[in-house]
């Protein structure tokens, strides 16, 4: 207003639950190539490997978390939202553990997902009159670039929005599923 920022709270919370991660964010290029490497095994450059090798786990998560904003609304049509959005944290937790007490979507609050790009959000937008809303439960994610090619929400990129959820349990499970892809791909190109 005027001169003055005005901060709500639960976006206070959200920036701080991702920590600080030394360095430069990392570009979304890079982001989209180190959650493809973790997700499928895939190859990266020099550049990129030391990057992953020299992260752990909550760095990881970090430094992804850096390139994904998340905005909250609200709506009274959420029947109508899953077919919008790519599912991811907390509603896709079930893609990445297998522990029947660690599976937690059921409980999950809202609806966490990807938009692929500008035209897509509008859709969704209009479909169900979403109001930008800092209680809502209705968490739209989008990569700093608006790029998201992937038709499902790697598994890499589910564990570290899990990992920004305010929920310890959910936040653990994220960082267990990225210190194990971490671990897999490190072995795999030894």
């Amino acid at each position: 207003m005027g001169r003055t920022w005005l901060v709500d709270e639960t976006s206070v919370a959200a920036r701080a639950s991702l920590g600080i991660s030394a360095g430069r964010p990392w570009t979304p290029a890079t982001i989209r190539r180190i959650i493809d490497a973790l997700s499928d095994g895939g190859r990266l450059s020099k550049r990129d490997t030391g990057l992953v090798m020299q992260a752990s786990a909550e760095e990881l998560a970090a430094k992804i978390g850096q390139a994904v904003t998340v905005r909250r609304y609200s709506t009274r049509w959420t029947e109508r939202i899953p077919e919008h959005l790519t599912l991811t944290g907390e509603n896709a937790i079930d893609r990445i553990t297998t522990e029947p007490w660690r599976q937690l979507h059921a409980g999950a609050r809202g609806l966490h997902g990807y938009v692929h790009n500008e035209d897509a959000f509008r859709t969704l937008a209009a479909a169900a009159r979403l109001v930008e809303d800092s209680t809502g439960d209705v968490f739209v994610y989008r990569i700093r670039d608006d790029v998201f090619p992937w038709p499902e929400t790697p598994v890499g990129l589910v564990a570290a929005d899990c990992f920004r959820s305010t929920s310890t349990r959910v936040r653990s499970v994220g960082v267990d599923a990225l210190l194990k892809m971490r671990a897999q791909w490190l072995t795999s190109i030894a």
